[in-house]
Parts: C-alpha cells; sequence; structure tokens
C-alpha cells in the first residue's frame, strides 16, 4: 500500500479525450425512439421517458404540472396504493417530474424485475385514471405548497424575475399567484394527459446493464400505439418580451433580501452558448469565480452567490442569485454590476482562466463518469436535436477561448442597462 504524502501536491494531468457513449437507436413497432446505452456490470435498468409535456404545451397553467404528478394515483386496474406496493416490493422507483419542456418518467429497476413491473408502467401511461379524491388532495397542498414558498423572498425573487423578464403570458412564465390552483380542474389535467402522454410523444432513453432481451421486454410492453395526437403549440408570437427594469417587492419581517439579476440569452443550440458557459462560470458559477470572491470571501455579505445560463429549449436565460443581510442589498447588487463591468473592460488574466478551465473540464468529466451520467448527458443534447458535436465544441471552446475572446462577449451579453433586476425581502 502507497501512503500519499499529504504536505506534497499531487500531479495535475489535463483532461484527455473524452470516449462518448454512442447509443444504440432502434424504433418501437408504434413509431416510438428507444436508446439503448450498455454500461456498467451491476444488474440495474434505468429508463427515462421523454414525453414533449412540459409547460410549454399548456394551454392552461398547472394542467401539465398536475397531470404529472397524477400520473401514478391510480388506473383503472391498480390503485394508487396498489402502485407504490408493487413497485417498493420490487426495489424500484418510479418518479414523473414536469418540467418547461418535456415531461420525464424516470424508473429504475433490477433487471430481472422488468418482465413483471413494464407492463405496469405500460398501464399508468395507458389508462392513467386521475381518480377526484385524490386529485383534491393533491391540489391543496401543492396549493399550500405554493403560498408557503410564495412567503419566502428567495423563491419570489426567482419567479418575479422569470415573469418580468418574459412576461406574465409566456408559456415558461411561473405562475403569478397561488390562487391559480383554484382553477385547475381534474378533467382538464387529464385532458392534457391524453393528449401528451401518448406514444407518438414519447421517446427511450435506457441505461445500464440493457441488451436485445431489454429492448425485446420494451417493445412487449410499449410497442402497441396509443393515445392520439395533438399538434397544439403555443402561438408567442404575438407576445413582446419585456424592456430590462428594477423590482423591489417587499417582505415584511425579512432579515435578508434574494437578489435575481440577469436577462434573456441564447439557449444550446447557439453558437455562442460554449463561450458563455465559460463567461458565466468566470463570473459567477464556481468557488472560485469574481462574484464568490467578492461577495463571500472579501466582504462576507453572503454565503454563496451563483451565476448560471439556464438552457430551455426555445430561450436561455442569465441569472445571477444570491441571499444577503439587508444591511449590505443595496451594495452587493452593486458589485454584481461591478464584476460585470470589469469583465467588460478588462482582459482576464491567463492563470484565472487556467482555473475556471480545469474546473469546467472537471464538470465535464463527471457529465460522463458511468451510465446514467453518460445517458443523462445524452439526454441533454438529444432534447435539442443535438450531438456529442456539442461536448466537442464545448471542450474545445474550454481549451481555446482567450482573455479577447471573453472581453468581447462581456461586452455584448453583460451590460449592466440590459439586465433585468429584482430584489425582494426588507425594501
Amino acid at each position: 500500500m502507497i501512503n500519499p504524502n499529504r504536505n506534497q501536491q499531487p500531479d495535475i494531468s489535463p483532461v484527455g479525450k473524452i470516449n462518448f457513449l454512442e447509443p444504440e437507436k432502434h424504433q418501437l413497432s408504434n413509431g416510438s425512439s428507444v436508446y439503448l446505452m450498455h454500461g456498467g456490470e451491476q444488474e440495474i435498468v434505468k429508463l427515462d421517458f421523454l414525453f414533449r409535456a412540459g409547460s410549454w404545451y399548456d394551454k392552461r397553467k398547472l394542467d401539465s404540472v398536475m397531470a404529472a404528478s397524477m400520473l401514478h394515483e391510480g388506473t383503472t386496474s391498480r390503485t394508487a396504493a396498489q402502485l407504490a406496493d408493487t413497485f417498493d416490493f420490487y426495489g424500484a422507483q418510479f418518479s414523473a417530474s414536469p418540467y418547461y419542456d418535456n415531461s420525464y418518467v424516470s424508473f429504475l429497476s433490477l433487471k430481472k424485475h422488468l418482465p413483471t413491473l413494464l407492463p405496469v408502467v405500460a398501464d399508468i401511461f395507458r389508462d392513467s385514471v386521475f381518480p377526484e379524491n385524490e386529485f383534491e388532495i393533491l391540489r391543496q397542498k401543492r396549493k399550500q405548497k405554493a403560498l408557503v414558498d410564495s412567503k419566502t423572498v428567495s423563491i419570489t425573487a426567482q419567479r418575479t424575475f422569470l415573469r418580468k423578464i418574459m412576461g406574465n403570458q409566456h408559456p415558461y412564465a411561473p405562475i403569478n399567484s397561488f390562487d391559480l390552483y383554484d382553477k385547475v380542474t381534474r378533467d382538464h389535467a387529464h385532458e392534457f394527459y391524453r393528449n401528451h402522454y401518448t406514444s407518438e410523444r414519447m421517446n427511450i432513453i435506457a441505461s445500464g446493464l440493457v441488451d436485445n432481451e431489454t429492448l425485446a421486454i420494451l417493445e412487449e410492453s410499449f410497442g402497441t400505439p396509443w393515445g392520439g395526437s395533438t399538434d397544439y403549440a403555443p402561438d408567442i408570437s404575438h407576445l413582446q418580451l419585456p424592456a430590462p427594469e428594477k423590482v423591489d417587492i417587499h417582505k415584511k419581517g425579512a432579515s435578508q433580501n434574494a437578489i435575481a439579476i440577469g436577462r434573456l440569452m441564447p439557449t444550446r443550440n447557439h453558437p455562442d452558448y460554449p463561450a458563455l458557459k465559460v463567461l458565466i462560470t468566470l463570473l459567477g458559477g464556481f468557488y472560485g469565480s469574481r462574484l464568490m470572491k467578492n461577495l463571500r470571501e472579501d466582504k462576507g455579505y453572503t454565503y454563496s452567490v451563483h451565476s448560471s445560463s439556464i438552457p430551455f429549449l426555445h430561450q436561455g436565460i442569465f441569472l445571477t442569485f444570491s441571499e444577503v443581510g439587508t444591511e449590505v442589498s443595496a451594495d452587493a447588487v452593486k458589485q454584481i454590476y461591478h464584476e460585470m463591468e470589469r469583465l467588460q473592460n478588462e482582459l482576464v488574466p491567463e492563470d484565472e482562466l487556467e482555473m475556471v478551465r480545469s474546473y469546467m473540464m472537471g464538470r465535464v468529466l463527471r457529465e460522463f463518469d458511468g451510465p446514467f451520467a453518460m445517458s443523462q448527458s445524452f439526454e441533454t443534447i438529444f432534447e435539442f436535436g443535438l450531438t456529442y458535436g456539442y461536448y466537442e465544441r464545448l471542450i474545445k471552446t474550454i481549451r481555446n477561448i482567450t482573455p479577447t475572446e471573453i472581453q468581447d462577449l462581456a461586452q455584448q451579453y453583460l451590460s449592466p442597462d440590459s439586465m433585468t433586476q429584482v430584489v425582494a425581502g426588507n425594501v
């Protein structure tokens, strides 16, 4: 056994070539695509079902949220309790998560139990009945959670920010009042389910110990078409994006202020996106970032400040968020803009850029560490109609971007005048 010398820094080696796990594409008899990603030695299979059923397709706010939440609350032949007991008995996990563009149903199971459990999952997709009593309980729970969330400065600031940069009527905009839960109905949510959780709108990514036997079980369980088709998509051509503004939201008795600053930006399939990820990481995307050094290390204003790029399919968002003491809120806002202006006016030192490169390459490596992580990374690009060329361009950009290119991007995208600012708390 080798005892490491803890007084000596280990050697640092640059990240070499990343071997992407190419999925094996198949098609079920009903036309649904299946992507098999072989990997791992454990007898575990993870299935990710992607349905085009996110909030983008809502005719009415919350229909997609309630539909996803009600999926496993009972079918014609199985109650919610029976479904839960079945998955628990076999040690399987089933979860449904509504999001902005797609709804994701994740299923994890030992491979040997797939013939028993996948027909149950298929029953949920084909014949979920949305029992009225369970729907009402869920509606009240979600309304109560929305009420509690509306009292917190962090969620208030972030949701107000999203509404301010896109407008209240945009499909991505969060609801502006918890009272909207009073208007959502079981019939509307079930109609959304029938129109969107269909074989035509489904893709499957299977990872882990998957093989032709797995494909045969998927064909047997899901290969027959179900549901109709819907061509509904929102018409946002009439929506006018709001101008940047600064908004203060008073929360009586707040001990901290939540700060959300940002703007609309290109999304993942835009040529500028990989370089923007470098710029945003440098500004506030990791513990060694400019904003962390300024607001946390130097001034002690906050435990955490973070900048991120949020890539939805139809729109990208840049957001810097932090919670600070009320007495330092104004200066924290000033310092955030100060760091943006520094990136506009000064070239980034090469040693600082090298640190960002190392951090980002490490993040890319983690995104391909094991079959489940690889399937998640493939899922990310699949949604945007991209190939692994996206990651190759990202890696190339991380390795080769120059301080001048970063400054040019900052001048284009980080102008304080272009930012929408929301501060919630004792303001």
